[in-house]
């Protein structure tokens, strides 16, 4: 039946049963063969598949019943847009059966390998050897010999093929070795090859499966921060329940130190919150009445009473341990190289294997010789090296984002900003703290209209229109009203042109606020508009121009001091080897005195947001490469055409969807962070990938006895299998260094 859940036009899901980049491939041919789905990306790291649906999507039954004929599986409702909870839920439990496969297995495996050497201390007879060594081959390598013959049926053999082909060719030549010991040679050396390579690999996946469970761990930490139940008023009387069953609006109970539930607005009591688990910021934020505070934080030593705004998937911490989610199983463009050459890794090595024994039969004619080659060139490749190599760093990496309070949303974002070598920034809300103040007041010569020409009073009105606005400049504005102590009248009729002014009707006067060029846009004589707004201009503040019944009465200046800690921000980029650009719609001779306080390369004023756009597009077609850092609705085109868009965490959620990477805390600091974090995550790519290509490179022609005649190197069988599980436990260590890795 198919599920009745409606279809999204993705889904993401987990995969169980893949054990190399071949079985990764597999999945992703198997699932684009089935009717519904248009194309699949498989994550060999995180395990997981990405597809993208047709139609009305495909039967899960379906898609079910393909996978597990190839011997993968997928938790219900796949296809249904499953919470992430849920995911990972399921891959834990996934993990933790192979786990434990695994474990048994090679306990069987190292069993019959004391019993091999048992025999052989005491003399046993030869035909014991096979016998005393048939566990290890079709107990503890049942699973493997089955999935390498169902991928080899399939024709896609992989991983699982070349340790089973090479553990059952040691194992049948020990015994043919019984009867025919002159032709195969002795049976102990071949049998006790088949059981050693089942040993080391099964264990080699089960360090594997640790090492990978540490370098997944930041999402299960996420979830964790949200606790399971909510304490919540009901009818006056104090109730706890899952926190599931929390609805929006609901009134939630939180006592000095416990872990807030849900997102939500503080209606009564006042405490510190942690939310360093959350933003990455280590000192307590205050709130109280009116304040925002959000789920997974950790409560002071106040009581709070919290109406709920948002529970579960739809809170930040949801939002976030989302979006780390999908991120952990993006695909890097630099993976597509260890892509195209993992589809034709598993037939190569097969060749060589039958290359090398074909080559020592007919050269050497020793049998022995040539079965020994044939048997460690199958099992010293390692595919799963060039699976591991990207995903486990980008793993990793986005994990350690997160707890640094930066939010990345994939891969190719990680690469594309480890290459930047500009930054732009946004003024207001960005470089500044987003609080202008009211620094000066110009009015014209005849003043306002009807005779009231009183600062104080054209102040009211003017506050009066900007009251209903959400600009920064606006903002000032009012508190400067109310810092006078005057009376705001009421405002009629208002209308906002972004980017440009707004418009209302105050005490019967026909009002308008606006910039310098929008002013000029109206009508108003440039020359009037430059005098009114000179003096301003020269003291590097952001001229506002005031129009009353279609007169300019006067222009006020404003001040936004530089946000704390920019300065120095700015000083680390510049030392990472990066140019500073600043693209606002600000006057130019704010963005000049913020540009010189700032030490900022480039400074462009009066940028309207599209044409922010164009800046970046040309910056690009220049060949820089361009991060764009903004917050507001207006920075969203210019975040969409730089090369990386970096939203700041106090920005609308506009800003934040159109961007790339999210700071989660309104702190410059954490760019520099940023791209450490970048650069370190491809520079561990690209090691790991470089020891993948490098010991292949060099461990394949090893095995097969390329050195053997002229250097006398060659190495068995079983420590070929050793060599073998070590590279791809080499790779998830070396990608768990950036778990600790220094970025400040």
């Amino acid at each position: 039946m198919p599920t009745s859940t409606p279809i999204p036009a993705q889904a993401r899901f987990p995969v169980s049963g893949m054990s190399c980049q071949a079985c990764a491939a597999s999945v992703e041919g198997l699932l684009r063969s089935v009717e519904g789905i248009r194309d699949a990306e498989v994550s060999f790291g995180s395990r997981s598949a990405a597809v993208t649906l047709e139609g009305e999507g495909p039967d899960e039954s379906r898609v079910r019943s393909v996978l597990a004929k190839a011997g993968y599986g997928l938790p219900e409702g796949a296809f249904g847009g499953r919470a992430v909870a849920a995911d990972v839920a399921y891959s834990e439990r996934e993990e933790a059966r192979a786990q434990r496969a695994n474990l048994a297995a090679v306990g069987v495996a190292a069993g019959s390998g004391l019993a091999l050497l048992a025999a052989h201390m005491l003399a046993a007879p030869a035909w014991l050897g096979p016998v005393v060594a048939a566990p290890a081959v079709f107990i503890a390598g049942r699973g493997i010999l089955t999935s390498g013959w169902k991928a080899a049926r399939r024709r896609a053999p992989d991983m699982n093929t070349l340790v089973g082909l090479g553990a059952l060719t040691a194992w049948t030549a020990g015994a043919f070795g019984v009867v025919a010991p002159a032709v195969f040679g002795a049976a102990g050396g071949h049998v006790h090859a088949a059981v050693m390579i089942l040993a080391f690999v099964l264990f080699g996946r089960w360090l594997e499966g640790r090492a990978r469970a540490r370098a997944s761990d930041a999402v299960r930490a996420l979830l964790d921060l949200a606790p399971p139940t909510a304490r919540i008023l009901v009818r006056g009387e104090e109730t706890i329940v899952p926190l599931a069953d929390v609805r929006v609006g609901q009134l939630v109970l939180v006592r000095p130190g416990e872990r807030i539930p849900v997102d939500g607005a503080v209606m009564d009591g006042r405490t510190s919150v942690d939310e360093s688990m959350l933003t990455g910021e280590s000192a307590p934020a205050e709130r109280g009445p009116g304040d925002r505070v959000h789920a997974g934080t950790m409560n002071g030593l106040g009581a709070l009473a919290i109406q709920a705004t948002g529970i579960g998937a739809d809170s930040a911490l949801g939002r976030i341990t989302e979006a780390v989610h999908r991120a952990q199983g993006s695909r890097a463009p630099v993976q597509r190289l260890a892509d195209r050459v993992s589809a034709v890794f598993v037939p190569i090595v097969l060749a060589i294997a039958v290359a090398s024994f074909v080559a020592w039969l007919v050269f050497t004619g020793d049998l022995q010789a040539a079965i020994a080659h044939g048997v460690s060139a199958l099992v010293i490749a390692c595919p799963c090296a060039l699976g591991l190599a990207t995903p486990t760093a980008v793993m990793v990496g986005t994990g350690r984002g997160a707890s640094e309070g930066i939010l990345v949303r994939g891969a190719a974002a990680l690469e594309r900003l480890a290459g930047v070598d500009t930054f732009a920034f946004d003024k207001t809300g960005t470089l500044t703290a987003g609080r202008p103040e009211l620094a000066s007041v110009e009015l014209t010569a005849d003043g306002p209209a009807g005779g009231d020409g009183d600062e104080d009073a054209l102040l009211a009105r003017v506050a009066a229109v900007e009251r209903s606005s959400e600009q920064p400049l606006a903002h000032g504005i009012v508190q400067a009203a109310k810092a006078r102590g005057l009376t705001v009248p009421a405002a009629t009729d208002f209308e906002a042109d972004p980017g440009s002014g707004v418009r209302a009707r105050v005490l019967h006067r026909s009002m308008w606020v606006g910039s310098p060029r929008a002013a000029g846009e109206r009508g108003h004589p440039p020359r009037a508009i430059e005098a009114l707004i000179g003096p301003i201009a020269r003291r590097g503040e952001t001229p506002v121009l005031v129009e009353e019944d279609g007169r300019l009465v006067a222009a006020l200046g404003l001040y936004d001091a530089p946000r704390p800690g920019s300065l120095e921000a700015l000083a680390a980029l510049r030392e990472l080897g990066l140019a500073t650009l600043v693209l606002s719609g600000d006057h130019e001779s704010a963005v000049r005195r913020l540009a010189r306080e700032l030490g900022i390369d480039d400074a462009r004023a009066r940028q309207l947001p599209e044409e922010k756009g164009e800046v970046l597009r040309a910056l690009r077609s220049s060949g820089r490469r361009v991060a764009m850092v903004g917050d507001g609705i207006n920075d969203a085109p210019a975040l969409t055409a730089a090369d990386v868009g970096i939203a700041m965490g106090g920005g609308a959620d506009v800003a934040l969807e159109a961007a790339d990477c999210a700071l989660l805390t309104d702190d410059l600091a954490r760019l520099p962070v940023l791209v450490r974090l970048a650069r370190r995550t491809m520079r561990t790519i690209r090691q790991n990938l470089a020891w993948a290509f490098l010991y292949n490179i060099i461990g394949l022609p090893f095995a097969a006895g390329v050195f053997e005649p002229g250097l006398g190197l060659s190495i068995r069988p079983s420590w070929a299998a050793a060599a073998m599980a070590a590279s791809s436990v080499c790779v998830v260590l070396n990608s768990l260094r950036l778990r600790w890795v220094r970025l400040v």
